[in-house]
Order: structure tokens, then C-alpha cells, then sequence
């Protein structure tokens, strides 16, 4: 029986894996097959193709038929009896199959995708105690006793807005293109662009405070319904009284105000009524001031593990102040009151 020839074979193999063959051109096929190994071994390959192509609908997108006797003339070319080697046959599969993994990937990354939308973080302290924040953007913030720190998951592209109820202790991330943004009470804002500030803000409180250590800030407030800044410098302690619209900067060290988040409290001729507010936020206490002539009284000094107590005997020594325990109301939330007389 006459054996059929590559070429002849080139052109019917691809038709019969299709399903598309005469009986005659079946037959010689079979034949072809029965040769040898080599020629099962690529008659399986390119059925298994024609499988894979059509079960992705793909087929009519790729021309097999074409592209199986290029491949063939080439190898071919020079031999009229040269064989078909298995590795080009399994090169021209991985080729085909790869066009609908391209395509499969293409639709995949050209479809829209959902707009992430960044969750909004609190993060709250209980009285007595402190806690530090690192931001997405990583920026560091010490948060006071009592305070409450409000932040979205990620920063969008204008600004680094947060919003702070209480005292905290700012290091931020140097970013020249995105300012950052402190929200505070009383239509006030402080916005930044890389610092370290500390900022005492509690909604209870008719002012608003902020002391800058090294870097640029500038405070917003409401003057006469009007939107007023002002530029602060290294070294500066602004206060802002929100019921008479006033400011007032001073000259500080920073030592003092910032004290707080390393455990410590620091007085440096510090005015009575603001030493009591210091303890009122490490002790979570509420003092009663009641002698009106102690209000002049300044206090200078350094504690980290005092007890309370030790503190307040420390004031009775050098100023001559009286203090004791008020009677309280047996309640759980009821802060324990002290005055000072």
C-alpha cells in the first residue's frame, strides 16, 4: 500500500482532528498513524488542541489549519521526506493556547473596578490614659487621656484630614504635596505640611492650644464670621478663646506642654489652675479651686511616678494651699473631686 506523503498529510491531519475529513482521507490518516509512535504521539497532540480551543471558543478566532502547515513547510523545507519532531508540534499548541489566556487576561484588567472607599477610624483614651497612633501616611500621634482621634483608612490625593477631640501630640510625615489637615473644636482647624506640635483641644473647653516645636503650622479660627489664620514659628504657644474670638502667642520651650506623652509632668512657673488642669487629665480627678487668691500661685517642677497625693503635699509646702477629698455621689462614672482652698 502506497505510504501517504508529508505533504499530503499536512493538509488532510488538521481536517480529520476537525471532524471535517472524507472517508478516503480518514483512511490515509490512520495509516499515517500506524507508522510509528512518533506520528500517534502528534496525531493526540493536535486533537487535544481542537478539543481545548473549541471547548473556549476560540476556534474560530485562530486559523489551525494555516498555522499547522506553515509550521510544517518550514520544518519540512529542503526534506520532502523529513518527519515532524513532537517538541515543534507542542511549541505550536502552547502558542494557541496562550492566545485565550491573553485575551481571558485582557477583559479581566479592562474591567472597570470598584471605587474603594476609605472606612473612617477612632480611636479613643479612657481617663488616666495615653496611647500612641500611627497614621497610613506615617505619621505618629501621642493621644492624651480623654481624647479622641478620628482618621480615614487611606489619605485621598488632595489633603490628610483628621479630626481631634482632646489633646495629642503630632509627629508628621514631611509630604509637600499633601497638606495635613487637624479639624478641632470650635470652627477651628490647624493644617501642616511636615512638624511637630503638640495640640490640646477638648470639646468641654471654651479655648483651643497648640504648641509648635520645629516646622510650619498654621491656625484657622472664625473671626467676626470670618475665616482668620494665623503663622506660627518654632517655639510658639498659641491659644485661642473661642467665646471672645481672641489669641494669644507666647514664647515656650515646649518642655512643659509635651511632657505629657513620655509619662511625665513638667511645671515651668506654671499658673495654678493650669497645673490642676495637667493632673485632672493623669489622675482622671476634677478639682475645686475656691480660694480665688491661689489662682496667682505658679509652680516649678519635674514628676513622673509621684503619686497624686505627693504632688498636692509638694503645693502645700512651697505655696501654702490646703486641699482635701469632697464628698461624692456613689457613682461609677463620678470622678473623684479635690479641693484646693
Amino acid at each position: 500500500m502506497e505510504t501517504p506523503d508529508t505533504n499530503m498529510i499536512e493538509y488532510i491531519l488538521p481536517r480529520y482532528c476537525s471532524g471535517e475529513a472524507t472517508e478516503e482521507e480518514c483512511r490515509m490518516v490512520e495509516e499515517w498513524i500506524k507508522q510509528s509512535d512518533e506520528n500517534y504521539r502528534i496525531a493526540k497532540q493536535i486533537h487535544t488542541l481542537y478539543l481545548a480551543t473549541d471547548t473556549m471558543q476560540v476556534v474560530s478566532a485562530v486559523d489551525t489549519e494555516k498555522a499547522l502547515s506553515s509550521v510544517c513547510q518550514k520544518m519540512s523545507k529542503g526534506n520532502e521526506h523529513a518527519k515532524v519532531t513532537m517538541v515543534t508540534w507542542l511549541q505550536r499548541v502552547a502558542a494557541i493556547l496562550f492566545i485565550p489566556l491573553l485575551i481571558a487576561f485582557g477583559i479581566q484588567n479592562l474591567k472597570p473596578r470598584p471605587v474603594e472607599i476609605a472606612q473612617m477610624i477612632e480611636v479613643k483614651t479612657n481617663p488616666g490614659m495615653t496611647t500612641t497612633v500611627d497614621l497610613p501616611d506615617g505619621t505618629r500621634v501621642h493621644l492624651n487621656s480623654e481624647s479622641k482621634l478620628s482618621y480615614p483608612s487611606f489619605f485621598d490625593k488632595d489633603k490628610r484630614r483628621v479630626a481631634l477631640q482632646g489633646e495629642a501630640f503630632f509627629e508628621v510625615q514631611k509630604d509637600a504635596e499633601h497638606g495635613f489637615v487637624i479639624s478641632t473644636p470650635h470652627e477651628t482647624k490647624i493644617e501642616v505640611l511636615g512638624t511637630s506640635f503638640n495640640v490640646e483641644a477638648f470639646e468641654k473647653d471654651a479655648f483651643v492650644s497648640t504648641t509648635l516645636i520645629e516646622g510650619k503650622v498654621r491656625f484657622d479660627y472664625m473671626k467676626n464670621q470670618r475665616s482668620t489664620a494665623v503663622l506660627m514659628k518654632p517655639g510658639q504657644k498659641l491659644t485661642y478663646d473661642s467665646s471672645s474670638s481672641r489669641i494669644q502667642l507666647i514664647e515656650t520651650s515646649g518642655a512643659s506642654e509635651i511632657a505629657w506623652k513620655d509619662g511625665k509632668i513638667v511645671f515651668l512657673a506654671t499658673p495654678l489652675p493650669e497645673a490642676l488642669r495637667m493632673l485632672e487629665k493623669r489622675f482622671n480627678v476634677t478639682f475645686v479651686l475656691s480660694n480665688d487668691r491661689l489662682r496667682k500661685e505658679a509652680f516649678t517642677g519635674s514628676f513622673s511616678n509621684q503619686r497624686l497625693e505627693r504632688i498636692l503635699e509638694i503645693f502645700k509646702i512651697s505655696s501654702n494651699i490646703k486641699w482635701r477629698y469632697l464628698d461624692t455621689q456613689d457613682t461609677m462614672n463620678e470622678k473623684t473631686r479635690i479641693e484646693i482652698y
